[in-house]
């Protein structure tokens, strides 16, 4: 075998070994990015369930929304709408991430159970009508397509 034909081999190895280098890097950042991602829902989750624990100002406001936002004075439908709207944009941001790439598909299911389960026997009249405005439509598309989705 020639040197010239020896050196090409070398090369060709050198840049086949290096690819694979690279394909484990990328593999590897690819689950740290997930495994961050799922992290920071579980974090979020986190501090929404404990916002209603402890505020009872909060649970009290949420379950009379819930049920007939009318009953609430105005100060209190403010902040109903902004329980949505925060809950909304929350998981808007764990969409984005699926859609993305970033939330394994298993987990994104998962959160979207869970926003199927919040929009169930909500009165979303108001509260929808200002918060779809600020999320993106095909977002808004996966609130309205929840069997249970009451909005206006």
């Amino acid at each position: 075998m020639s040197r010239s034909a020896i050196r090409e081999t070398l090369g060709f190895v050198g840049v086949m070994a290096s690819l694979i280098f690279v394909g484990m890097e990328i593999r590897q950042n690819t689950l740290a990015s997930q495994a961050a991602a799922i992290q920071e829902a579980t974090t979020m989750a986190r501090q929404w369930g404990l916002m209603f624990v402890t505020d009872p100002e909060v649970n009290r406001i949420d379950l009379i929304g819930r049920a007939d936002r009318s009953q609430l004075n105005v100060e209190d439908q403010a902040r109903y709408t902004w329980i949505v709207t925060t809950f909304m944009w929350g998981m808007q941001g764990m969409y984005r991430q699926w859609e993305l790439g970033v939330l394994p598909d298993q987990e994104w299911q998962a959160w979207n159970r869970v926003i199927c389960q919040n929009v169930a026997g909500r009165d979303l009249d108001a509260a929808w009508l200002e918060t779809r405005t600020t999320l993106t439509p095909d977002f808004v598309e996966i609130i309205e397509s929840c069997e249970s989705f009451q909005g206006a």
